[in-house]
């Protein structure tokens, strides 16, 4: 008897028809070269004049050569490794498996308790947490929640330094301006006590502003990342009907065109930066001038940004946990757990997003957050597929039990169903009226409980004791320099 031992790849979930990324290349090439991309950077504009673009000063527009995006593109690695530290193991962008990330950038904090409110500190450290104890993500990202009870000009060094000491896993980059980039990139590099940053230790994201915009804070921060040669996310959050074409096709090209002409800076800075083609674009409902992130085409947006990623052989950055749901409810579910699919099955190397979010990216919620992670359990544990083996087919076994009996007191049962089947941590199997007699607990009631078991079990990361005072040091110098300035 054949036995296979290996499962069956799945396959991506493909929506180009054939020569779809190429026609979609030389329309964004049209773009660069005839429309031009605004960057408001004189020194951007002086490297990027000397590489062979042309310049229109007054304008603040950028006109690449197709041949130089296209030769920018080709020198960007097909995949790159983040170093680890403490408990965490390296991760690979581009590898076998997804490097999963968290909500991002919310402001808002929504709560089984509370309900929706303003974020905080408090709150910040509290999701770092949940990230420290959650064994399908791998980082951060960049800010879950933002702490809005600090000052804007410090909370990203405050925020950075209890990223850093109440998680291990892979730490965010800025990229609002190359100050912070550079203060962000020191702080890891005193963890790693490696100054120089002469290896990969954390991942930056930057987005444009569609139409063919990259603002002056952003780009300054891509080309500080490049000049740092750490990895950079170029990401247009274009919304489709408003700030980019009422077509998907119209969208592509042109958040295409951005993130060509943000890796051309990378690699004119610094040939071989590793970049990640990322696109959290989606549409708009014309019906409220509302950004859609739940949507079927939001999914479509998530497989074309790993068609188009592997089309320029880089890794791709899209998709997660994507909902417009105000609460935690059977629509943050569906949606969630449909963007998902779409992010593991359409090949996307970082998955932004991945658990936490609410309400089109403006909310971010714990309960939501545990709930997504038994999300991601159930996808992976479909992707593993199963093996057809003597040992797995147990006819033996099944020669044994007589008709009509049953296996759940056999010694195969009990070896291989808790390796064979998921075990969910949060969804109701038992009885209904176990159920009931447990309180009828909904699922955003049981993930609230959840929540606070997590919590309770937190320990925090090792740090050697002079990295921490380093750190701290450094934090209080950069926090009165700001302050005084």
């Amino acid at each position: 008897m054949t036995e296979h031992r290996e499962t069956v790849e799945v396959p991506y979930l493909d929506r180009l028809p054939p020569g779809g990324a190429e026609l979609i290349h030389e329309k964004s090439l049209t773009i660069l070269e005839e429309f031009g991309i605004q960057m408001d950077h004189p020194e951007v504009q002086d490297v990027l004049e000397a590489a062979g673009c042309r310049i229109d000063r007054e304008e603040d527009l950028v006109y690449v050569p197709g041949s130089l995006a296209e030769d920018s593109m080709q020198s960007a690695p097909s995949s790159f490794t983040v170093r680890g530290r403490g408990s965490q193991p390296d991760k690979t962008v581009g590898g076998d498996e997804p490097v999963i990330s968290t909500a991002a950038g919310s402001p808002y904090m929504y709560t089984f308790e509370e309900g929706r409110r303003s974020s905080t500190m408090a709150d910040f450290e509290l999701f770092q947490k949940l990230v420290q104890m959650a064994d399908v993500i791998d980082t951060e990202g960049h800010d879950i929640v933002a702490p809005n009870d600090y000052d804007e000009s410090i909370a990203f060094l405050e925020a950075q330094l209890r990223s850093l000491t109440l998680t291990d896993k892979i730490p965010k980059g800025n990229c609002y301006g190359e100050d912070r980039a550079r203060m962000v990139a020191d702080m890891v590099g005193i963890v790693h006590d490696d100054p120089d940053l002469s290896d990969y230790y954390l991942v930056g994201n930057a987005n444009s502003v569609s139409p063919r915009t990259w603002d002056t804070k952003m780009i300054g921060g891509v080309m500080q990342h490049a000049r740092m040669e750490q990895p950079i996310i170029l990401a247009p959050a274009a919304m489709a009907s408003a700030s980019a074409p009422g077509t998907i096709a119209g969208t592509m090209a042109l958040v295409n065109a951005e993130i060509l002409a943000g890796a051309t800076l990378t690699q004119v800075v610094n040939e071989g930066t590793p970049l990640v083609y990322g696109l959290p674009t989606s549409n708009t409902d014309i019906r409220y001038g509302t950004f859609s992130i739940g949507s079927p085409e939001g999914a479509l947006f998530i497989s074309l940004a790993g068609e188009m990623a592997r089309f320029y052989d880089v890794p791709s950055r899209a998709g997660g946990g994507l909902n417009d749901a105000k609460t935690v409810d059977e629509q943050a579910g569906s949606e969630a757990m449909f963007q998902l699919t779409a992010s593991m099955f359409s090949g996307i190397d970082f998955i932004s997003h991945g658990a936490g979010l609410l309400d089109t990216m403006s909310t971010s919620s714990p309960e939501k957050f545990v709930l997504d992670l038994e999300r991601i359990r159930h996808i992976k544990r479909y992707e593993d597929g199963f093996e057809l083996t003597d040992e797995k087919f147990a006819l033996d076994l099944i020669e044994e039990v007589e008709p009509a009996g049953h296996f759940l007191n056999q010694q195969h049962t009990l070896t291989h169903a808790t390796e064979e089947f998921m075990i969910p941590e949060l969804a109701v199997r038992n009885s209904h009226g176990d159920w009931k007699s447990a309180g009828s607990k909904t699922a955003f009631e049981r993930a609230h409980e959840h929540v606070q078991e997590i919590l309770d079990s937190y320990e925090r990361p090792a740090m050697d004791e002079d990295i921490q005072q380093d750190l701290e040091r450094y934090v209080a110098e950069k926090r009165s320099q700001i302050i005084e300035a």
